[in-house]
């Protein structure tokens, strides 16, 4: 008994010298933090994009002669399933670009053609104003500039903006080429990582059985499970309401005979990925584009993404991708919210699972409870 307490004891002196050390050397640990994540970013990027890849390749793992005898499908049945998730996927960002890209560019041409013309109305009117351009020449006049000064401040500062200009391009060339050598590293890993799933699987489980009583384990891995699935379902709901969401304002906008109605109705449903927010800013980038050719169907576009935001976040996305991760709609709402003010966009989205997530587990332990009889107090009752 006394060897149990001693041991217990000095456990206990390990972990607070160890929340000493951190707390002393605090700032150091978050830099090595830090620079730990920056040399793991690719890795943590092949994850991610082999979790989103996962949810596709098995759905048409499902699909790919799942009850075939024949020993060549069986062992190619991963292969192509995850070439195929990727190109499928590549070919959806294809065509999303291909139907929007044009149509931004063509905006911006029509805007750059109406600038010269605004600029010569600007021209004509203070022609028409010169009966009061007399008195601003005699004022023009009286001011003593010293042209000398004046050049050496010019040269100065565009040799200095030249130099600012080269140092951001070169600055904006090293950021493009490092975010394409994380991006085609994290391809990479995670197409490893999916060709050997089962694989990593088995050798993190027996690892975790190794180095964790049972009954941690288990609760770690039914944990995990309901994390996965929140995430899992949350991915294939919100999908599927940016699908909808994009055919419907699409179909709205050719009933209503509104301009560019393909391309808005993709950008739409593009940016509908982020939850609730996201259509608003294809709503924006639509009546940028509408304005450009028809600026009257701008108030007609503007009523009619109202009205169909309206129909949207009250019926569609509560029933479809609340529905689909199990969480109420006012909950689902209220992560948003509380996730976009904690981490921006990455908080919406990283939001609704987890509150999913954290919904299911309390909601299992309460009928736990319940079941073993173990029922918190009656209110009413006096304490």
């Amino acid at each position: 008994m006394n060897d149990i307490k001693i041991k217990r004891f000095v456990q206990c002196g390990i972990i607070v010298a160890l929340l000493c050390l951190v707390v002393i050397h605090f700032q150091t640990i978050i830099g090595w933090t830090g620079n730990l994540l920056l040399i793991a970013y690719p890795l943590l990027l092949g994850c991610i994009m082999a979790y989103v890849l996962n949810i596709l390749m098995v759905r048409l793992e499902r699909i790919y002669f799942p009850h075939s005898k024949n020993s060549w499908i069986n062992q190619s049945r991963r292969g192509i399933c995850i070439i195929l998730s990727l190109a499928l996927l590549v070919l959806i960002v294809i065509f999303v670009m291909y139907l929007v890209v044009p149509q931004v560019v063509d905006c911006f041409v029509i805007i750059s053609k109406d600038v010269p013309d605004v600029l010569q109305r600007v021209i004509q009117f203070l022609i028409d104003k010169s009966d009061e351009l007399p008195t601003l020449q005699h004022q023009l006049q009286d001011i003593n500039l010293d042209w000398g000064n004046i050049i050496n401040k010019v040269s100065t500062g565009l040799l200095t903006g030249t130099k600012g200009v080269l140092t951001s391009a070169t600055t904006i060339v090293g950021s493009v080429v490092g975010a394409v050598t994380n991006v085609v590293i994290g391809l990479i890993f995670s197409l490893y990582v999916l060709a050997c799933k089962e694989d990593i699987q088995g050798k993190t489980a027996r690892v975790g059985k190794a180095f964790m009583r049972s009954k941690t384990y288990e609760r770690c891995t039914y944990v995990l499970g309901i994390l996965h699935e929140s995430f899992s379902n949350f991915i294939v709901g919100q999908v599927t309401e940016a699908v909808i969401l994009g055919g419907l304002c699409a179909i709205g906008m050719s009933v209503l005979r509104l301009p560019y109605a393909a391309p808005i109705g993709a950008l739409v449903g593009l940016t509908a990925l982020i939850p609730v927010f996201g259509a608003y800013i294809g709503a924006v980038l639509g009546v940028f584009m509408i304005v450009t050719v028809a600026p009257r169907q701008t108030l007609v576009f503007l009523i009619f993404l109202l009205v169909l935001q309206q129909i949207e976040g009250n019926l569609i996305y509560p029933k479809v991708v609340g529905s689909s991760i199990g969480l109420p709609g006012i909950w689902v709402l209220a992560a948003i919210i509380l996730g976009s003010g904690l981490g921006g966009v990455a908080g919406m989205l990283v939001g609704v699972p987890v509150a999913a997530t954290v919904y299911k587990l309390l909601r299992n332990a309460t009928v736990k409870r319940e079941a073993e009889g173990k029922n918190l107090p009656d209110s009413n009752k006096p304490v």
